[in-house]
C-alpha cells in the first residue's frame, strides 16, 4: 500500500513512520493501525483533512508520483521495473535527492 504524506515534516503514527511524500507500508501493518482503537480515529482525521492520502499501490507508477516520492529504496525498486520516460523520471529523482544528501 503506498500512503501519501502531504506535509514537510515526518509523522510517527504508532510503529509507522512517515517521510514527506509517498512511502510504503506493509498492508498488515496499516490494517493493524487503522483497526487500532488508540489510531484508528487519528488515522481518519488525518486522511479527511488531507494530511494524508491512500494510493492504491496497484496503480501503475507515473511521473507525478515519482516527484513525490523521496524515499530512495523505494524509487530503486520502481527503477528496476520502469521504462522509457519513467525510468528517465525516477533517475532524475534519486539525482536530485544524493545532490540534495550532498549539501
Amino acid at each position: 500500500m503506498l500512503i501519501e504524506f502531504t506535509e514537510a515534516r515526518s509523522l510517527s503514527i504508532g510503529s509507522l513512520y512517515l517521510i514527506p511524500g509517498i512511502n510504503k507500508v506493509e498492508d498488515d501493518v496499516w490494517d493493524n493501525l487503522t483497526k487500532s482503537a488508540q489510531w484508528k480515529n487519528p488515522i481518519k482525521g488525518l486522511i479527511a483533512s488531507g494530511r494524508l492520502v491512500v494510493v492504491d499501490s496497484r496503480e501503475k507508477v507515473t511521473q507525478e508520483l515519482v516527484a513525490k516520492t523521496y524515499d530512495v529504496n523505494l524509487l530503486e525498486e520502481w527503477n528496476e521495473k520502469a521504462k522509457g520516460p519513467l525510468k528517465g523520471a525516477i533517475k532524475k529523482q534519486l539525482k536530485a535527492l544524493e545532490i540534495e544528501e550532498n549539501m
